[in-house]
């Protein structure tokens, strides 16, 4: 069965709310907000391949701290998947040997922790029989949503964005989407900042669900915690057919 666990999913850190990393598999995860505070350390090193949907702080942070991890116990490499674009952010302005060590050449450059795999939109890639369709979404940087796919099961994973018509249509082409995981980041009453910083407030996700040609599971997720309930209450008042849950960390996402 196709499933995500989110290890954390809200947009910033406070107490026991952990930014976004969502758990695929056991050998992948989709950004590293909180992979260090979330698994234990036989779990970490199971992890062989981070996909990465942009390169703000949130979803990479712990990043640089699982490659020293990584090395540090012996050696162990793993393979990031981004765009070549947000490759070269991370690389430009986290891993430059000045912020942080460059973990593409240690040990060595024969032999590195880190192995970057570049991505394209719209072109599907595989790991481990999951197929990932990278899909251009609307944020203030280069960044990714994700149709993920397996045995005859979809799940839409908006990432980080604003108002999307590529993403709404590649959900409206693939009637095997049943289940939508879709960031709603602050309350009605922030639209301006949302707009700004494109985001969404539940008025605009119920926007974008009026333009969703089927019922689908909607799993709202990129709350910033400190706004939680009144954003849940928000949430609440949208009018739709559609079943709208607020995402829990550790709380599998299946794609029924």
């Amino acid at each position: 069965m196709l499933s995500i666990v989110p290890l954390g999913c809200y947009g910033s850190d406070l107490e026991n709310k952990k930014c976004i990393s969502m758990l695929v598999t056991p050998s992948t995860v989709i950004d590293t907000g909180s992979i260090m505070s979330s698994l234990d350390t036989n779990q970490l090193l199971a992890i062989k391949h981070v996909i990465i949907t942009h390169s703000h702080f949130d979803h990479i942070k712990n990043l640089p701290i699982f490659a020293d991890f990584m090395l540090s116990l012996g050696n162990h490499s793993f393979t990031v998947y981004t765009t070549e674009n947000i490759m070269a952010q991370i690389m430009d302005n986290i891993f430059n040997d000045l912020i942080w060590p460059d973990f593409t050449k240690l040990p060595s450059r024969k032999n590195p922790t880190i192995k970057f795999q570049p991505i394209s939109f719209d072109v599907p890639f595989t790991i481990e029989g999951i197929e990932f369709l990278p899909i251009e979404v609307n944020h203030v940087v280069e960044s990714l949503g994700f149709i993920l796919r397996k045995g005859g099961e979809a799940i839409a994973y908006s990432g980080d964005t604003g108002i999307c018509e590529n993403f709404v249509n590649h959900i409206n082409d693939d009637p095997s989407v049943k289940t939508i995981c879709w960031e709603t980041s602050f309350p009605n009453r922030l639209e301006k900042l949302a707009t700004m910083s494109k985001h969404l407030t539940p008025s605009q996700l119920a926007g974008e669900l009026a333009k969703i040609k089927r019922n689908c599971n909607i799993h709202t997720f990129h709350l910033k915690p400190n706004l939680e309930d009144e954003i849940i209450a928000d949430i609440n008042s949208i009018e739709s057919p559609m079943k709208i849950i607020p995402m829990k960390q550790k709380r599998p996402i299946t794609a029924s």
